[in-house]
């Protein structure tokens, strides 16, 4: 609270103009209609208008003071002087920044006779602002005031709440109710090189000079945040030179201006300043609060992207832009600088403080309640939103009911109650409850079969509906079909007319519910719309309610099993273990040995995920740039945990431990199995779940390998320290910490070292499963090849797996020797593929494989083991470079770098001449930069030629992949 004598000393010293400024919002706060300052800015002409006539008052400013010795002929002359000039104001009234005495009020009525003569001194001033101008000593910019009160009364008060009909006065306590989240991200310490995890306060995120990206699970309360960040940096604008000015967008807002970022932001501006927009844009430091723009395509998503970043680069406009996952971002090159940050699930502390400001001096309640939620794990199944805590307190206390164990069965709850307590229209009677839930579930599906889920407008819904049951008999007493949908948006808060426009659903996770009843009610032949658009968020949200109306639901989740194995690209690995956790847990009734393969098979995609952001991070990709291998491991291992930490999942949780165990004892040297089983333990050890024996036999037990592993106890190291469950942990930890002297050195090379240099060394040792293995001469063969892959599918991941042979480059021989002796260890349905280079030495060692134990199955390209699945190919040279091609074997230079345009191999200068007129070698000491700049090129017609080559691979591996260029 601001003390009165800094009020009085700001009223004191500010500019005689900027007083009348003041005085002049204060008249139009009091009622007058038309306030006209003098062109000396010494006095202001006021109307106030009544019913019976117009009046015209005058405020007459004084510098001098109005105490003790007044000089009252200097002020008696001007009042005289805009007398004569003025004649038409009926009041006077002598306003003042200092203070005016009770003697000179009484002196200058007797000297102005027959007149009204009102005196304001500052001290009733300030009165006047603290009643009107309530806002004013945080700034004193009174057009921004009028802009944030507009914000904090309709932007920050547009609550889902308001629109529902259980909504009363009794629940307006609801929208003063706001939990500060807990907002995060993962960085490394400078010093110790130690992966860490940082909190952060709102303040910390305003104050930085970059774009933002802020992430959260869908209903992790994102939008609210935002909302809540622009009252925060309203709060902040006292003492302030230049303020902020913060800007919220919603998605349908930038729909409707067809992505126009900058014309919306002037459309949200202009009504409040006077200032033309550029002066806006250099008056105010204006932030953007974007809301998420998941729903639409990438290509919209890439031009809002590119739109927001030129609005900062071109004219300093700071945004924040919510999302649901940073690592999708990846993709869109401009928001690649900046910075992340992650909006953490509600922890029980945060729902706590909800539910007990909810039932104030209600103890019993809230405790019956939050001991409910925990229980049953409701709150991990919902979209964690003022709206969602609001529903379920509002249904407990208004029916006491028992919180049911699925989300489905949640708002299978609030449809009967949004449906069925709203006050219905005598003009139209009764409406069945099943009837209006079948408009909402039409209308449901309809919108998540849309490419955007984008809403409908209002004719647009009324002209579907129309044509919907043109042939259907309508169950309506009386009233008409357009009567029935203009009552269901605005009356059930399920539904509602957003922007005066689009018949729009008050949350996602409505329209995912409503079309899971479509689907599982009316039309289950569609049920296999889930299992394809099982990666789209919103289609996968629904498929869990679907799930969760039956709970046992084999055949669906066979099906689904075949679609998480189908993965190709990071977005499917991400939603597929995201998606894979959360309907494990709404079909909790089928068959655990099924569900156990589920989450071998979100094992396997969370191990996929980690090999992508490995590749990333040696592509010195500025996201994961300077990651460490430890970080990146840990967060693959947190991200498992997080989606599948259910006391439901306890079963097939243990099922999958003990197959992976096993796996791991039986082959030490099968990190992945150790990796895997460690993720399974940590979570099956949770508060939630705690089961810990599998995490004690994981690490203590004499006969488990994995202490004998650096790299995996460098991983338990780092990841029970960020679970820290004070003495849980303990005994573990102390086991660990016995190892963890012996591998120093492998330690600090670990943290020093980032991710980059260590790819394809002895270090990254955790991949993904996959069943053909491709060996190279070299490390940056390697590199080049998963590249070029990449580039040429339009980013989906490797079916194989690729590795040189040796640590760095370990050249045809030592390729050679991998083929020669690999056959013992190889699994049945195992491929490896041996890559030679089509030059002196890798004919060599092709040639020089035992025609004892390899056939020749293409003449001089590729040559299979006679017993099991081992293959060695010789580089295929494309026609263009058939000069390459030499009877001699000496005279061969062929290789990797040799499929990519000769005008970039001379723009690197990586080619060195050969005693052959036209044949280039390449130079061995720029292979590492040629190939640290190749992977920065994204354009499929630079890497086509390495086609031919992934053709010798596909047809060995019996898979058929589709390149771009498609010609």
């Amino acid at each position: 609270m601001i003390k009165i004598e800094e009020k009085i000393s700001q009223i004191e010293v500010m500019e005689k103009s900027r007083f009348l400024e003041i005085i002049a919002q204060l008249l139009y706060k009091f009622g007058y209609t038309e306030v006209n300052t003098s062109e000396d800015a010494s006095y202001l002409l006021a109307k106030f208008s009544s019913p019976v006539n117009d009046e015209w008052h005058i405020f007459i400013s004084f510098e001098e003071k109005l105490s003790g010795n007044v000089n009252y002929d200097t002020i008696i002359k001007k009042i005289s002087e805009l007398r004569s000039t003025d004649s038409f104001f009926s009041s006077i009234f002598i306003v003042s920044q200092l203070h005016i005495s009770n003697g000179f009020r009484e002196t200058i009525k007797k000297h102005i006779p027959n007149n009204n003569v009102v005196a304001w001194d500052r001290d009733q001033i300030i009165r006047f602002i603290d009643e009107k101008i309530t806002e004013y000593w945080r700034h004193d910019d009174l057009i921004l005031l009028d802009y944030e009160k507009h914000y904090c009364d309709s932007i920050l008060k547009e609550s889902e709440l308001k629109k529902l009909k259980i909504f009363n006065e009794k629940y307006q306590k609801l929208l003063d109710i706001f939990i500060t989240p807990t907002i995060s991200h993962y960085y490394e310490d400078k010093e110790t090189k130690t992966p860490l995890k940082k909190n952060i306060q709102i303040d910390y995120i305003i104050d930085g000079d970059k774009p933002i990206i802020l992430s959260g699970e869908p209903g992790s309360g994102k939008s609210t945040t935002l909302k809540r960040i622009g009252e925060f940096i309203i709060k902040n604008n006292k003492g302030k030179v230049k303020k902020n000015l913060p800007v919220f967008i919603t998605v349908t807002e930038l729909f409707d201006y067809k992505f126009e970022v900058e014309l919306l932001v002037v459309s949200k501006l202009v009504p409040f300043f006077k200032q033309s927009i550029d002066e806006i844009f250099s008056d105010y430091n204006i932030i953007l609060l974007v809301d998420s723009i998941d729903e639409f395509e990438l290509e919209n998503q890439i031009i809002i992207s590119t739109k927001l970043i030129d609005l900062f680069e071109n004219k300093g406009v700071k945004f924040i832009l919510g999302t649901r996952s940073a690592e999708k971002n990846v993709s869109i090159d401009k928001l690649k600088n900046c910075n992340n940050y992650h909006i953490q699930k509600f922890k029980n502390e945060q729902i706590q403080q909800f539910v007990n400001k909810f039932f104030f001096n209600q103890k019993s309640r809230a405790e019956k309640l939050l001991d409910a939620l925990k229980e049953n794990r409701v709150l991990e199944k919902l979209p964690i939103t003022p709206l969602s805590l609001s529903l379920i307190s509002i249904l407990f206390e208004e029916n006491d009911l028992e919180i049911p164990a699925t989300i489905t069965d949640i708002y299978e709850n609030f449809n009967s109650l949004l449906l069925g307590k709203a006050i219905l229209p005598s003009r139209m009677g009764f409406i069945d409850i099943s009837f209006k839930e079948r408009i909402l579930s039409v209308y449901a599906f309809e919108l998540l079969k849309r490419k955007e889920h984008n809403p409908m407008t209002k004719d647009e819904f009324f002209a579907y509906f129309s044509n919907y049951f043109q042939t259907k008999t309508l169950t309506i007493d009386k009233g008409n079909l357009e009567a029935v949908l203009q009552y269901l948006i605005d009356n059930t808060g399920i539904i509602y007319l957003k922007n005066n426009k689009y018949v729009s659903f008050n949350h996602d996770s409505f329209m995912e519910f409503y079309a899971a009843l479509e689907i599982f009610k009316h039309q289950r032949k569609e049920e296999n719309m889930y299992v394809e658009n099982f990666f789209d968020l919103s289609w996968q949200n629904s498929a869990v309610f679907y799930a969760g109306k039956s709970k046992d639901m084999e055949d669906f989740l066979n099906n689904i099993n075949n679609k998480l194995e189908s993965a190709i690209n990071i977005n499917d690995f991400l939603m597929g273990v995201n998606g894979a956790g959360y309907l494990l847990q709404a079909l909790y009734q089928t068959n655990n040995n099924l569900r156990k393969k589920t989450i071998d098979i979100a094992c396997e995609l969370n191990l996929k995920a980690h090999d992508f952001f490995i590749k990333m991070a040696s592509d010195d990709d500025v996201m994961f740039k300077n990651y460490k291998l430890p970080l990146i491991w840990m967060i693959n291992v947190m991200y498992f945990y997080e989606n599948f930490n259910s006391i439901t999942l306890k079963e097939p949780l243990k099922l999958a431990f003990v197959d992976n165990f096993n796996d791991f004892k039986l082959k030490p040297s099968s990190i992945e199995s150790g990796y895997k089983a460690f993720k399974i333990a940590t979570t099956l050890s949770s508060n939630r779940i705690n089961e810990q024996n599998e995490l004690e036999q994981l690490i203590t037990t004499k006969e488990s390998p994995f202490l004998k592993s650096s790299i995996l106890t460098i991983l338990a190291d780092i990841c029970l320290g960020f679970l820290n469950n004070n003495d849980k942990y303990k005994e573990i930890k102390k086991e660990v910490r016995k190892d963890f002297k012996k591998i120093k050195p492998v330690i600090k090379h670990l943290l020093e070292i980032p991710a980059s240099k260590l790819r394809f060394t002895s270090y990254d040792q955790i991949k993904g499963n996959k069943r053909v293995k491709i060996i190279t001469e070299g490390k940056t063969d390697s590199e080049i090849l998963e590249h070029a892959f990449m580039t040429l599918t339009n980013g989906e991941s490797p079916y194989w797996t690729i590795k040189p042979a040796g640590n760095e480059s370990g050249g045809a021989s030592e390729v050679k020797k991998i083929l020669d002796f690999t056959s013992p260890t190889l699994f049945n349905d195992e491929i490896i593929i041996g890559i030679f280079d089509h030059d002196d030495a890798g004919l060599g060692c092709f040639n020089g494989l035992s025609n004892s134990m390899f056939d020749l199955i293409k003449p001089n390209t590729v040559k299979k083991h006679k017993l099991c699945n081992i293959y060695a190919v010789v580089l295929p040279i494309p026609g263009e470079n058939d000069n390459y091609i030499r009877s001699e074997q000496k005279f061969n230079y062929f290789s990797i770098e040799h499929y990519f345009p000769l005008k970039i191999l001379e723009e690197y200068e990586v080619l060195e001449n050969t005693p052959l007129v036209g044949i280039h070698s390449i130079k061995t000491k720029k292979k590492n930069s040629f190939s640290q700049k190749i992977r920065k090129l994204t354009e499929p017609e630079i890497f086509k030629n390495l086609i031919y080559l992934f053709n010798e691979i596909d047809i060995i591996s019996g898979i058929d992949v589709e390149y771009l260029p498609n010609s």
